[in-house]
């Protein structure tokens, strides 16, 4: 991703915070909720996918990375991960993330970056790393997933927008009204990206327009 797409992804972000973590809280008009529930189904598929495939996270390090509003983090911590790190490109979806976490009694164990994961200078090591809903707005995912493959021990949980839905060309088209990038992918293409940044793909489950992916360190 270019340095001025970068620009439009967080400014995009960060105009649009409060208005995408709705989809969660359900702070909508009940129309809203019931368009959400309907077109947006697969944010709350990929959500208990993930979940799911975590298994177990108590005293488990984790990073989210473009964790948004936190509910991945917030999540991940309250089921007992032992630190929780969100990594993100919008500051105000990192301030509601913090927020949130507070709220719920789990900023202890939680931190937040500022930071484009590309550029983040971290010796870290994670037993899990997730990223959803991130490589939507990444042209050329490798260089990220060999930095996301160098600091993850065990699984890495990712979700890839699938080319050629019904929807890909609604978003290309609103997104691209809006600003901001997006991008779609074919399971050969995400296979390949994964396995050539030394990844094991283990799964790949199709959630709604989604790929959902398990996979390991080779």
């Amino acid at each position: 991703m270019a340095y001025d797409e970068r620009q439009q992804v967080a400014t995009f972000w960060n105009n649009i915070a409060h208005d995408f973590d709705a989809i969660y809280t359900g702070r909508k008009s009940f129309i809203g909720r019931v368009l959400d529930r309907t077109f947006r189904k697969d944010i709350y598929q990929r959500f208990d996918w993930v979940m799911e495939r975590a298994g177990d996270v108590r005293g488990k390090n984790v990073c989210d990375v473009g964790c948004g509003s936190g509910r991945f983090v917030n999540e991940l911590a309250r089921r007992g991960a032992a630190r929780v790190v969100g990594v993100d490109v919008a500051p105000e979806m990192l301030r509601m993330a913090a927020d949130l976490v507070t709220q719920n009694g789990a900023a202890r164990v939680c931190e937040f970056v500022h930071s484009d994961v590309l550029d983040w200078k971290t010796t870290e090591r994670f037993d899990i790393a997730i990223a959803i809903g991130f490589w939507d707005y990444i042209a050329d995912p490798p260089a990220r997933l060999r930095i996301i493959r160098r600091m993850t021990t065990g699984k890495f949980l990712s979700a890839w927008p699938r080319y050629w839905t019904w929807r890909m060309p609604i978003r290309k088209v609103r997104l691209k009204v809006a600003g901001c990038p997006v991008y779609f992918f074919t399971r050969p293409r995400v296979y390949q990206m994964l396995e050539s940044s030394g990844f094991r793909v283990e799964r790949c489950d199709v959630v709604g327009k989604l790929f959902c992916v398990e996979s390991r360190p080779v």
